[in-house]
C-alpha cells in the first residue's frame, strides 16, 4: 500500500473518529436538554393545574362518599379554584370552573387513598412510588416532594412527573417521548451522515495533502533509483524546500557527494597504488630474468660482489614492497579505527616509547623535550603517528645528523635537519602517494603522513608542516588535551 493511500485511510479513520466523538457529545447533551424540557414542561403543567390556571380534565362523577373529603383547595401554594384566587381548588364533588386546556399531556388528580378523582385520555400508572408520595401533606411554604418516572402506556413510552398536593393526594402530568425518540433518531441519522461525508472529505484530503507532501519523496526515489541503475552517484538533486523533506533531500546529495568523493578516492588509490607497485616489481623482474639469462648460458660467470649486489638489489625490492603493503593495511585498518578506545594519556610518556624504540632500529641520535600533558587517545594510535614522523624525519635527514622532538602543550614536534619541504609542496604532504618531486627516485610509497593526517584527524587534531630552525623540516601535530 502507498504512503498516499495509508495517508488517506488514516485521515479518514481519525474524521471518523472526531465525528464519532463529537457525535455523541452532542447526541448527549441533546439528549439531556430534550429530557430536562420534558420534565420542566410536566412540572410547569402539574403546577398550573394545582393553581387552577388551566383546567382539570375529564371530573368523573360525583361520589357521595368522597363529596368532602377530596380537597384540592390545599394544593401548592393554595391553589385558584371554586373558592377564589388564593383559596382551594375544590373538593373532588364540585366541578372545576372551564379554563382553557391544551391535550398534549395526560393529567391525572389522585387523593390521598389512591383512588383516581380525574384523568385525561388515558389513566396514569400509580406505582409504589407515588403511593409513598400522595401520603405527604407538605406544609404552606415548603416544597412539595415529588418525583419523576418513564413509563410505558399501551405500548408507548411517556415521561411522568408527580407532585403531592397539601391536603393529600397528588397531581400526575405525562408525556409522550415518541416525539423526542423522533428528534434524537433523526440527530442519530444526520450525525452519522455528517461523519461519513467528513471521513471521506478528510481521507480525500488526505490524499491530496499526501500527493503533493510525496512529489518531492517520489522525485528522491527517482533519482535514488537511477544511481542504482547507472552507478552515477553525480546526478544533482532537487532541494529547494526549507521543510524537512528539503533537509532530508540535502542530506541524500550530501550522501551522493560523499559517495562521489570516496570513489574518486578509491579510483586515485588504486591508480596510485598500482603506480607504486610498479615500480620494485619491474626491479625485481629484471633483476629476476638476469639470473635466468645467468643459469641459462654454462659460459657464464657471476662474481660474489655481482651476485651480492643482485641479492642486496632483490632484497631491498622485496622490503619496499612489504612496507608499501603494510603502510596499505595500516591505512585500511585506520579507516575503521571509529571503534577505538580512547582514554586519557600522557603524551609525553607515548612520544618517549617511541622515541626509545626508533632509536634502537637506526643509529641515529634523536633528542627529546617533552613536558607532560595529557590527552583523550589511542595510545596505539598515536604511536604509529609519531613513529611515521619519525620515519620520515630519518629519511630525509643526513646521515650523523640529530632529530629533534618537542612535546608541549598537546603539540607534537619532529624537526630534522634535510632540505625541508618546499612552500608548493606542504599542502599536499598528508595526501595518499603523494611524493614531491625531489623525492620520487628516494625510498618510500608516500603512505606514512597520510596515516598520520588521518590518525590525527580521529582525535580531533591537526597536523602541519613548516621549516625549521636548522633548515630542515618541522612536522608535526596537535592534540587536544584534557
Amino acid at each position: 500500500m502507498s504512503l498516499r493511500s495509508r495517508l488517506a485511510i488514516l485521515f479518514g479513520l481519525l474524521a471518523l473518529v472526531v465525528s464519532a466523538i463529537v457525535g455523541a457529545a452532542s447526541y448527549q447533551a441533546m439528549r439531556s436538554e430534550v429530557s430536562e424540557s420534558t420534565d420542566r414542561f410536566l412540572e410547569s403543567r402539574a403546577i398550573e393545574v394545582t393553581r387552577g390556571i388551566r383546567e382539570q380534565p375529564g371530573n368523573p362523577p360525583l361520589r357521595p362518599n368522597r363529596a368532602n373529603t377530596n380537597d384540592l383547595g390545599n394544593g401548592a401554594n393554595g391553589a385558584n379554584g371554586a373558592n377564589g384566587a388564593n383559596g382551594a381548588i375544590g373538593d373532588a364533588a364540585t366541578l372545576l370552573p372551564r379554563l382553557p386546556f391544551d391535550p398534549d399531556a395526560i393529567v391525572q388528580v389522585i387523593d390521598r387513598d389512591g383512588v383516581v378523582l380525574s384523568s385525561g385520555s388515558n389513566e396514569l400508572p400509580i406505582t409504589d412510588a407515588v403511593e409513598r408520595l400522595i401520603v405527604e401533606r407538605p406544609r404552606p411554604g415548603e416544597s412539595a416532594p415529588d418525583r419523576y418516572d418513564d413509563v410505558e402506556i399501551d405500548g408507548t413510552s411517556y415521561r411522568m412527573y408527580t407532585r403531592a398536593l397539601q391536603g393529600g393526594g397528588a397531581i400526575q402530568v405525562a408525556r409522550s417521548t415518541t416525539e423526542n425518540d423522533a428528534v434524537l433518531s433523526v440527530l442519530v441519522s444526520r450525525i452519522a451522515i455528517i461523519g461519513l461525508i467528513a471521513a471521506v472529505l478528510a481521507a480525500f484530503a488526505g490524499w491530496w495533502i499526501a500527493r503533493r507532501t510525496t512529489r518531492p519523496l517520489r522525485r528522491l526515489a527517482d533519482v535514488a533509483a537511477t544511481v542504482a541503475d547507472t552507478r552515477d552517484v553525480s546526478i544533482d538533486v532537487p532541494v529547494g524546500r526549507p521543510d524537512e523533506i528539503g533537509q532530508l533531500a540535502g542530506s541524500f546529495r550530501e550522501m551522493l557527494t560523499a559517495l562521489e568523493t570516496s570513489r574518486e578516492q578509491q579510483h586515485r588509490l588504486v591508480l596510485d597504488a598500482g603506480h607504486e607497485l610498479r615500480t620494485p616489481l619491474t626491479s625485481l623482474r629484471a633483476n629476476v630474468e638476469m639470473l635466468q639469462r645467468i643459469d641459462s648460458r654454462p659460459d657464464a660467470a657471476l662474481t660474489p660482489e655481482d651476485r651480492r649486489e643482485l641479492l642486496h638489489a632483490i632484497n631491498s625490492e622485496v622490503g619496499e614492497l612489504s612496507n608499501l603493503f603494510t603502510e596499505l593495511m595500516e591505512l585500511a585498518t585506520d579507516s575503521h579505527d571509529a571503534d577505538a578506545t580512547m582514554e586519557a594519556v600522557d603524551l609525553a610518556e607515548v612520544v618517549s616509547r617511541s622515541v626509545e624504540r626508533w632509536q634502537r632500529r637506526v643509529d641515529r641520535q634523536i633528542s627529546l623535550n617533552a613536558e607532560s600533558v595529557m590527552v583523550s587517545g589511542n595510545e596505539a594510535m598515536i604511536e604509529r603517528a609519531v613513529t611515521n614522523v619519525l620515519g620520515n624525519a630519518h629519511k630525509f635527514s643526513p646521515p650523523g645528523e640529530p632529530i629533534d622532538v618537542v612535546v608541549r602543550d598537546g603539540f607534537v614536534s619532529v624537526r630534522d635537519r634535510g632540505p625541508g619541504v618546499a612552500v608548493a609542496d606542504r599542502a599536499r604532504v598528508f595526501d595518499r602517494f603523494y611524493r614531491a618531486d625531489a623525492t620520487r627516485t628516494m625510498p618510500g610509497s608516500g603512505l606514512g603522513l597520510a596515516i598520520v593526517a588521518q590518525i590525527v584527524e580521529r582525535h580531533g587534531g591537526e597536523t602541519w608542516v613548516a621549516e625549521s630552525e636548522h633548515g630542515g623540516a618541522d612536522v608535526g601535530f596537535r592534540l587536544p588535551t584534557i
